[in-house]
């Protein structure tokens, strides 16, 4: 029987709650990208926001990504 360290079980369910913030702050910035590629007019700032509309996806990628290879949190928690 593997005997495991509650605390490390509540650890990993703290940085899997830190990781899902990240992810909503990422997705809410993303939208707020989205809003200002709408209203952009010149090219340069087009171009601007299309530079960290594929940031914020990359990043939004490697979030899902490492939640995904983690295990549930700590039912406890």
């Amino acid at each position: 029987m593997l005997v495991t360290n509650p605390w490390r079980r509540c650890a990993a369910a703290l940085h899997r709650r830190a990781l899902e913030q990240e992810l909503a702050d990422t997705l809410t910035a993303l939208r707020a990208n989205d809003g200002q590629f709408q209203q952009a007019t010149e090219p340069w700032y087009i171009e601007q926001v299309v530079y960290e509309h594929a940031a914020l996806l990359c990043r939004c990628s490697a979030l899902l990504r490492e939640l995904r290879k983690g295990g549930a949190p700590c039912p406890r928690c």
